[in-house]
């Protein structure tokens, strides 16, 4: 057995073995905090609270009940995003041209994540975070959510004191099989930013040098909420509750919309400086994002600020699936770049620019003399397949 299959064996079997532990240890505890009014049991604090929204929450008080009919009201406006979206994914896609299936299964990712709803209109007993931790950004602080997000889970067990396990170890194993596979293929948040991305005039291209600001967010949620929890500070998420845009869009804006549209009105109309002051920041910076969405590009959370991404980005040489550049069939013609949704040169070799490949498959399709290539397998070596190649001999036959 070669050194790298010792190595990602032992990797993969301790990760699995604190994965199950953390599964059996964490799972009840992961569960009692995200409480929304869990079933029959009144939240002592719900989760919505610890993003730093400054506003009295209605949803401590909430107690969902069951055999007492549906509530139509949840299941209409949901299901109408539900398709929505996939009206949105489905048509004017260029990966459908392409024939490439991930807008189908991230829009499957989100609709899972959010079977909630079968719990908030009465519909079945899903309990939150019924499915654990998932190895994307989801926020838990939405009331539809039925998994938690590893980022918020992360930041909750250090304010707690408790070492993050689960939370770890999903993103370890999410890192050694897949690395940002997730982002392209399953992240609910990803699906979302591709859309903005049709809307991107991309007139600023920053140097990829920002990039390393989401390793400076990636070191901030471990060492802000140990800090927090060494001081005895009043918890809450800093990063969940200031700039991760998947909180903001899929956490508080539902949240105000929906559970808090009173307490949003009382803050406005009533006088409640701090609240107001509060609401105004996450208004801010919803409207700060998609500014930077349309100049930059739709993924800008992706490319610079998110933490996940960076942890998983630390796999892209390891992981069992990644995509390869193949140097010596490559024309340099720029094509991939162009068309990639995180900006990427392959060709480029530093660390920064491979931890950006989020395995979308567009380059391999668009590439038009095989320089890219989808690898799978822990140590898989790319092959010279150039198309270009293939094709001189045909066409020296045909002429003569």
């Amino acid at each position: 057995m070669s050194r790298s299959a010792l190595f990602h064996l032992l990797v993969l079997t301790g990760g699995i073995v604190l994965f199950l532990f953390a599964a059996d240890v964490d799972l009840e505890w992961l569960r009692g905090t995200n409480i929304y009014g869990n079933f029959d049991r009144p939240a002592e604090r719900a989760f919505v609270s610890y993003l730093w929204i400054g506003t009295p929450d209605s949803a401590i008080g909430l107690v969902y009940r069951f055999g007492h009919g549906l509530h139509a009201t949840p299941l209409v406006a949901l299901g109408a995003i539900f398709l929505i979206f996939f009206v949105l994914q489905r048509f004017g896609n260029r990966d459908v041209r392409l024939g490439i299936s991930r807008w189908l299964t991230a829009w499957c990712a989100f609709v899972v994540a959010r079977f909630g709803l079968l719990r908030v209109s009465g519909a079945a007993p899903v309990s939150r975070c019924t499915y654990g931790i998932f190895p994307f950004l989801n926020c838990q602080a939405c009331e539809m959510a039925s998994g938690g997000c590893p980022i918020g889970a992360f930041q909750h067990s250090l304010i707690q004191g408790r070492f993050p396990t689960l939370a770890l170890t999903t993103l370890a194993l999410t890192g050694l099989f897949l690395g940002r596979w997730i982002c392209a293929w399953l992240c609910p948040f990803g699906m979302l930013s591709d859309l903005f991305d049709r809307l991107s005039k991309r007139v600023w291209k920053p140097s990829i040098r920002w990039a390393a600001l989401k390793y400076v967010a990636l070191v901030a949620i471990v060492v802000i909420p140990l800090w927090m929890y060494a001081a005895g500070a009043d918890p809450f998420l800093p990063f969940c509750g200031t700039v991760c845009a998947s909180g903001i869009f899929f956490g508080l804006l539902p949240f105000y919309a929906t559970t808090g549209a009173a307490d949003f009105g009382t803050a406005v109309t009533g006088g409640n400086g701090p609240a107001l002051a509060v609401i105004l920041f996450h208004t801010g910076m919803a409207v700060l994002f998609l500014w930077l969405t349309v100049k930059i590009s739709g993924r800008v959370f992706c490319r610079y600020l998110c933490p996940m991404g960076a942890f998983l980005g630390l796999f892209h040489r390891i992981s069992f699936v990644r995509i390869a550049h193949v140097g010596e069939d490559c024309r340099e013609c720029g094509k991939c770049e162009r068309d990639c949704p995180m900006g990427v040169d392959l060709a480029d070799p530093s660390f920064l620019v491979q931890s950006q490949c989020v395995r979308c498959g567009r380059c391999v399709k668009f590439c038009p003399t095989g320089a890219r290539q989808w690898l799978v397998g822990f140590g898989a070596k790319p092959r010279r397949e150039s198309k270009l190649v293939t094709e001189i001999p045909v066409l020296r036959d045909a002429q003569g």
